[in-house]
């Protein structure tokens, strides 16, 4: 064999489980059709963070009582320097792969049989195959020439009016972003509400501060046709044509199987995804998928996870998944993150209640912490600035089998926003 383990696809999953087999001296092949890090670190989640950090910075400061802006925002210079430290991370990634010894090969990979691969007309053996090929977004027939992801992380102009088709977590980011960059945006959803994926009292938090901003969010409302001549013309049933100069395509995620292979093998599919059992094995026992393609949240961090799983069951370690903390978090504003489950009972504590989101100048929101009878935590939802800093605490309380008591009597430092947690996990019995 030429490989201990041949990865089809970059992404977050694929070179975090090359790192795992590298380290333990195993021969690893990389096969990448297009650039290092995959969808995550080139084109969705390091970006939009980047774009999402420059328009909280600007939108600080704009609510921020006695300041007064006069700015100008050159996007041209913003997605250059963007590119440059995208770069440094996926090139800083690439080459810690090739340092521990794998071969990166650039091409479509497929699987030809349980222990080939193929790229750019040659095969390669390997004992092991782990498929990471990601997912890609939803495309409705007849809706042609607008933005998707990709494309509205790369604009050099911040849009005048944007027209976001989709209220799901990426649409309401890029909404919440751009409307503090200065745009006029309308959120066309079809469903009742915003964030539909999300538990509602999150997600009202989200859509009352949205309209604050001056959001437009139209639920319950289908898009008939998208047309563009100089403009774009958005036809929504029962409203009126809306004219915009931006249209962003946000309907949803889908594994990205095509020209994979796996159908030669009769590989087991669960709908859409791949099938996998616990260690990440499809039914063929020596194939593995990870990430995106293989069901569950489709997130950078369970890609990470799911790497791990991979790479430890090659090694020989008997490892199996457990996403029964796995956090969830949506970029908006303002931050809401989730993770564990539902309790017997809970407790709630305002973000008004909170020092030092007060001194951000953030009073929307709330800390819900999730326990059983017995006071053990099962999980929280948290609406609150950088939520996504503090919900690994629970996550970990959840992991360890911690109850409200541990939480409450662990010291937190004073003022943060982690406060809100303890203060959450104070007995009210």
């Amino acid at each position: 064999m030429d490989f201990d383990a041949a990865i089809i696809g970059s992404g977050a999953g694929g070179y975090y489980s090359a790192l795992r087999l590298l380290k333990h001296g195993k021969k690893v092949l990389i096969i990448e059709k297009e650039k290092f890090g995959g969808e995550c670190l080139n084109y969705g989640c390091i970006p939009s963070k980047a774009l999402i950090e420059l328009s909280e910075n600007i939108g600080y400061l704009h609510d921020m009582p006695g300041v007064t802006l006069n700015y100008k925002i050159d996007m041209k210079e913003w997605q250059k320097w963007k590119e440059s430290m995208v770069k440094r991370i996926t090139g800083g990634a690439e080459k810690l792969c090739i340092s521990l010894g794998a071969k990166v090969i650039y091409g479509v990979g497929s699987v030809k049989d349980r222990n080939t691969v193929t790229v750019n007309g040659t095969d390669y053996t390997a004992k092991n195959i782990i498929i990471n090929t990601g997912s890609v977004p939803v495309k409705i027939k007849g809706i042609d020439d607008v933005y998707y992801n990709r494309e509205m992380l790369a604009v050099e102009n911040i849009p005048s009016k944007l027209v976001i088709i989709g209220g799901g977590y990426i649409g309401v980011e890029m909404g919440t972003a751009f409307r503090k960059l200065g745009s006029e945006v309308y959120i066309v959803e079809m469903k009742d509400r915003i964030l539909p994926e999300i538990e509602e009292d999150l997600a009202r938090e989200v859509e009352k501060r949205l309209r604050k901003l001056g959001v437009n969010i139209m639920t319950g409302m289908k898009v008939l046709s998208v047309k563009k001549d100089k403009n774009y013309k958005v036809a929504i049933e029962g409203s009126d044509t809306i004219e915009a100069d931006t249209v962003l395509m946000s309907v949803g995620r889908i594994p990205n199987t095509e020209g994979s292979g796996i159908e030669k093998l009769g590989i087991e599919m669960d709908g859409r995804f791949i099938k996998t059992d616990s260690h990440k094995r499809t039914n063929v026992p020596n194939i593995y998928a990870i990430g995106d393609v293989s069901g569950g949240p489709m997130l950078a961090h369970k890609a990470f996870y799911d790497g791990y799983v991979a790479a430890e069951n090659i090694l020989g370690n008997d490892t199996v998944v457990d996403y029964r903390a796995m956090p969830f978090v949506v970029y908006t504003d303002p931050e809401i993150a989730f993770t564990g489950k539902a309790g017997t009972k809970s407790n709630k504590v305002p973000v008004l209640a909170n020092p030092r989101s007060l001194t951000m100048n953030q009073q929307d929101g709330f800390f819900k912490l999730y326990y059983d009878d017995d006071g053990t935590i099962t999980g929280a939802g948290v609406a609150a600035p950088r939520s996504s800093e503090s919900i690994t605490e629970i996550s970990l309380a959840v992991e360890s089998g911690l109850s409200i008591d541990d939480l409450f009597l662990t010291i937190h430092p004073h003022p943060t926003v982690s406060e809100g947690l303890k203060d959450a996990a104070e007995r009210r019995d």
